[in-house]
């Protein structure tokens, strides 16, 4: 599957100064956790007259993403891979190899310079292609815990960058640069001057949102003590159940059911919010950007448990309070959240130590790490 729209980092490149005009391909997906960072690593590059291409997965988020943007994208049939013990792990990774077959023949005609990952399953065919071709590599790692995916191809890439402090002693067999997380300038630009917020607790579950959550914090915001005006983004999928929900816990005039939040609605909501309720996944790094403390529940399906793993980094920053699912009755995270809503000093302990570990300028340096590789 390829998308041949008029080119974004062609537009870019009309008024660009650099003179080292570099072919990128990016890949990462297919969920936003690793597409957004490696949307951003692009616009940035395409804004400095480089040619940007994304090969991703035909089944992953990142094909809307890069319609919405004008990046021609090229889409093959990976898809995760969980178990080969089932028949549809077999199945998995037989579509990995012939996705890899793809890839490979796509990096030939497109000739790039270079190629930056930020893993996922849609990341891993492609590395392997751009190894197998000797096309240098730059990957990113969002998580404490690289994905399978990223952590394969680590020893042979040109560099391996990370978001979390956790990841350059996890992967000590080679060198890791911790440039932070690459994240939406949208966003960036709206956390300066953030005020400390009302008392408005944001609940995130991811981009399709966390069904645990959607049940557990509602059931939190009624229970007695429970002081705050509530903001949830449930997932598109769960809208209406969650909804339900709400209504019949009587908590409609001060708990309020969104689908998603885009990027301008969701910077919107980090500035009036006191405290969020999330998962442990890439969101951990735009709460820092906002010096937001928050109450985590790390999924525990996630591979590696890498959401625990980020979840304590944040927590050893007494920045954020952890549960794991098990454990997260609706009157712990109620008394939790209150907690940080009522004490001043504790949320602004949180937000020096959160702005101390954000890394303000890591696109840049992972953009210049790209041209390192390339060259």
């Amino acid at each position: 599957m390829e998308n041949r729209r008029p080119c974004w980092s062609r537009r870019c490149a009309q008024g660009a100064a650099e003179t080292a005009r570099l072919r990128l391909v990016i890949t990462g997906g297919g969920t936003g956790g690793h597409i957004y960072p490696a949307l951003e690593v692009g616009r940035h590059a395409a804004e400095r007259g480089h040619e940007l291409l994304y090969f991703g997965s035909i089944r992953g988020q990142e094909s809307k993403a890069c319609a919405e943007r004008d990046i021609p994208f090229s889409g093959f049939p990976s898809e995760p891979l969980y178990s080969l013990k089932t028949l549809r792990g077999l199945k998995a990774l037989i579509r990995l190899q012939q996705a890899r077959v793809m890839a490979r023949k796509a990096l030939r005609i497109r000739t790039p310079d270079v190629v930056f990952s930020t893993g996922g399953y849609s990341a891993g065919p492609v590395v392997a292609a751009a190894r197998d071709l000797k096309i240098p590599y730059v990957i990113h790692s969002s998580d404490s815990i690289p994905a399978r995916s990223s952590s394969l191809f680590a020893k042979q890439a040109a560099a391996f960058t990370c978001t979390f402090n956790a990841t350059v002693d996890y992967m000590e067999e080679i060198e890791v640069i911790r440039t932070g997380q690459p994240i939406r300038r949208e966003l960036r630009s709206a956390a300066f001057g953030k005020p400390d917020g009302e008392a408005l607790v944001l609940v995130i579950g991811g981009s399709q949102g966390s069904q645990y959550l959607n049940q557990t914090v509602p059931k939190a915001a009624a229970t007695d003590g429970f002081q705050a005006q509530v903001l949830h983004a449930c997932g598109p999928a769960h809208l209406e159940s969650t909804q339900k929900l709400i209504e019949k816990l009587n908590l409609a005039d001060r708990y309020f059911v969104v689908p998603y939040l885009d990027t301008g609605h969701l910077a919107a909501a980090y500035r009036r919010a006191m405290v969020v309720v999330s998962r442990s996944g890439g969101t951990l790094a735009e709460l820092a950007m906002f010096g937001l403390p928050s109450v985590l529940v790390p999924l525990p399906s996630s591979a590696n448990n890498h959401q625990l793993h980020n979840a304590t980094e944040f927590v050893n920053m007494n920045a954020a309070t952890l549960f794991r699912q098990s454990d997260a009755a609706p009157s712990l995270m109620a008394e939790a959240v209150m907690g940080w809503i009522e004490h001043p000093g504790r949320r602004e302990n949180a937000r020096r130590n959160l702005h101390g570990w954000d890394i303000p300028d890591s696109t840049e340096r992972i953009y210049n790490l790209i041209r390192r590789a390339a060259k």
